[in-house]
């Protein structure tokens, strides 16, 4: 199709097809797998550098370091100027595991989206951030804060403002310094939706570990509203939509992608996301 995007300049149409087909033959533990490397690839460059720029520094700054690149001065001299923990490998899917198990052992319903969802069901890429959506109770707060602290930087004040306003809270895991943005489900219809028609997928086979994802279409839907709300100017974001677009095909609901796009006004960029992917003439 003559309108069809390449998710890389550099790339030719026929290898991104190829790609795109690949990744859609792909067990979802695999790609889960290639997540996990490229993640730790992002971390193994900037420690490279870090030593490269500070060849004198200790391990303690090397951390230090690492976590301002990653975190920001701030949140990073917060948690490890006087820090002693050791730095791990960074896998997000990982740590998603780890998120999902406790949020199903408090009984909390979440769903995981975000780039780490449009990874598992589109183009595979590396992410620092962990996005999530929950259902969570102020009577759920102390428990969740009680198992979470030690392993987690976690502030149970920012929990509850959270709930009260429908909004999000952000949680790091101290050991990779990845962080975890926890979006309160919201009432509007389309989260509801969203929450509705979530998927439970495997994600690793040995042993086997499931979570639940966001669907292919909700997944476009999101990235499209972030999209729009960032002034058009995100390429990651774009690239996210139009990879899950490649490696669904087909498999899409249409209708329903149509359906929403109308009720929130995307209709236009639902339009070009799929002439891009070439999905639509």
């Amino acid at each position: 199709m003559l309108n069809y995007q390449s998710q890389s300049i550099d790339t030719n149409h026929k290898i991104d097809k190829f790609m795109m087909q690949a990744f859609r033959q792909m067990p979802l533990w695999k790609k889960a797998h290639l997540i996990n490397q490229a993640t730790k690839g992002i971390q193994q460059c900037n420690l490279i550098g870090i030593r490269n720029q500070y060849p004198n520094a200790n391990y303690k700054e090397i951390q230090l370091y690492l976590a301002v690149r990653w975190l920001g001065k701030e949140k990073a001299n917060l948690l490890y100027k006087d820090n002693q923990r050791q730095i791990v490998d960074a896998e997000s899917i990982k740590l998603a595991l780890i998120i999902a198990e406790i949020f199903e052992n408090l009984g909390i319903n979440y769903l995981i989206g975000g780039s780490v969802a449009s990874s598992i069901l589109g183009e595979p890429r590396a992410t620092l951030d962990i996005d999530v959506v929950a259902d969570l109770q102020l009577s759920q707060v102390q428990p969740l804060v009680e198992i979470m602290t030690g392993e987690f930087y976690i502030d149970d004040a920012m929990l509850t403002q959270a709930i009260d306003s429908k909004s999000s809270f952000n949680i790091i895991h101290l050991d990779t310094m990845l962080k975890v943005d926890i979006f309160i489900l919201s009432l509007q219809p389309l989260a509801q939706i969203e929450m509705q028609r979530r998927q439970q997928l495997v994600v690793s086979e040995n042993p086997l570990r499931t979570a639940w994802f966001a669907t292919s279409e909700d997944i476009i839907l999101q990235k499209l509203i972030w999209y729009r709300l960032g002034n058009q100017i995100s390429d990651r974001q774009w690239r996210d939509v139009l990879g899950v677009m490649k490696v669904q095909g087909d498999q899409l609901d249409f209708n329903y992608l149509q359906e929403w796009a109308e009720r929130i006004n995307l209709l236009d960029l639902l339009a070009q996301a799929l002439r891009e992917a070439g999905l639509r003439d």
